[in-house]
């Protein structure tokens, strides 16, 4: 079968590998697209610092080269001997953590995810344990179900969050876990919300998704953001990951707000501790998932994630010239390899 391989720093390639064979509890998923990420594009061009080239993983026992690709959906073809429910020809979104026995409580803490510690799903196939799938409802496209994961991502930071209908919110962060993130928002009731993106296209489709946003390279971003403001807001969320937001997010957060930082950040933020502390403000974190899946899914079905305005198919072969020069210059937001489609 055909899989994306990476051997090194931009050196990734399209290879035939053999077809994997699920096991025990295991299924076999024939990948229908596969998304890319922020993570993948760092390890591609800055890495490796998370695929274990030189050492075996801990958790998955990899190493050396690997299958990449961790945001998937796919139709299971195979499924290994004895007792899965879950049949051959079910559409699935593939959850790609790679879990630790007897950790279900906190799975998302230190987790190991396909494509990045164990092969992942940027080939014609990939085997997965019954629990990493979840069955697409009729009303969710396989290229929905490969966007579950980031959403999923966005829609734990929110609801860590805890905020009422009645919150006002600044997401910084116009690109795919900002806009979930909006999405996430207004699927809650939660409609008092600006985003902050400093990159045009990304503003227009945020705009045009009904949103409101502000320019923070503007001569008026500060106007504007303290007029949205006004005495503060009840929480922020940080899907930006540069450094300057996080003193931005604390500035405009009323007493007793609440910032959700759900970015990861490539170099250390220094903050002034004093001025959460004399206003009570709070910074929380959220990485990845924790039983979201079906959470996002049912929303999705209900149609809370348009996503045609933001995401685009890119051939399978295309991976490299196209999918991933596209994402590096800004050209797409959100961009879908299509392995199978379906």
């Amino acid at each position: 079968m055909r899989a994306w391989i990476y051997h090194g720093n931009q050196d990734v390639r399209l290879e035939d590998v053999p077809e994997p064979v699920p096991g025990p509890g295991e299924v076999r998923v024939r990948i229908a697209y596969n998304g890319i990420c922020g993570s993948d594009l760092h390890e591609i061009f800055n890495g490796p610092m998370f695929i274990p080239l030189e050492t075996v993983h801990p958790t998955t026992g990899h190493h050396g080269p690997i299958v990449l690709g961790h945001e998937a959906s796919g139709i299971v073809d195979a499924v290994g001997p004895g007792e899965i429910d879950i049949e051959v020809g079910q559409r699935v979104a593939i959850e790609p953590v790679f879990r630790v026995p007897g950790d279900d409580a906190h799975y998302n803490l230190n987790a190991a995810f396909y494509g990045l510690s164990a092969n992942g799903f940027l080939a014609d196939c990939a085997v997965v344990p019954r629990r990493a799938v979840h069955v697409l409802p009729d009303e969710v496209s396989l290229i929905d179900g490969a966007l579950s994961e980031p959403i999923s991502v966005a829609w734990r930071a929110v609801e860590r969050a805890a905020l009422g209908v009645d919150d006002s919110v600044v997401v910084f962060g116009g690109g795919p876990i900002g806009i979930a993130a909006a999405l996430s928002l207004r699927a809650k009731g939660i409609n008092k919300f600006v985003v902050v993106e400093p990159a045009r296209r990304r503003r227009i489709v945020v705009s045009e998704m009904g949103f409101e946003t502000l320019d923070p390279s503007a001569t008026d971003f500060q106007e504007n953001l303290t007029s949205f403001v006004g005495s503060g807001v009840q929480a922020c969320v940080n899907a930006a990951g540069v450094a300057p937001v996080m003193k931005q997010a604390i500035d405009v957060l009323a007493p007793g707000g609440k910032l959700m930082v759900v970015a990861t950040h490539v170099e250390p933020v220094s903050i002034d501790l004093n001025q959460l502390l004399m206003a009570e403000k709070t910074i929380l974190t959220s990485i990845g998932y924790r039983d979201d899946f079906p959470s996002v899914i049912e929303q999705q079905a209900r149609g809370a994630f348009p996503t045609s305005s933001w995401v685009e198919t890119v051939r399978f072969d295309a991976l490299v010239e196209t999918g991933l020069t596209r994402l590096r210059t800004g050209e797409a937001i959100k961009t879908l390899i299509e392995v199978n489609g379906g």
